[in-house]
């Protein structure tokens, strides 16, 4: 692996962590180093921190903390 790839995978551990979980990415990342930026989207897609997740959490914590005010009134 690239020394390159080595250092963006210290400074984002939760791409790290999902590269020790899916080790077939390995063998992809030392043949081709540029695929550490595609592999970056598809750990944001299945661990759901793209901002449409994102948004989307957020409205149902709104939708929840409206639904607690609902009752307490």
């Amino acid at each position: 692996m690239s020394i390159e790839c080595q250092m963006y995978l210290n400074k984002n551990q939760t791409l790290k962590r999902f590269l020790h979980e899916n080790p077939r990415y390995y063998k992809i990342l030392n043949r081709d180093p540029s695929f550490i930026y595609e592999l970056d989207k598809i750990m944001r897609e299945k661990y759901k921190l793209t901002l449409p997740d994102k948004l989307d959490r957020f409205k149902n914590k709104l939708d929840m903390f409206s639904t607690f005010i609902d009752i307490f009134n």
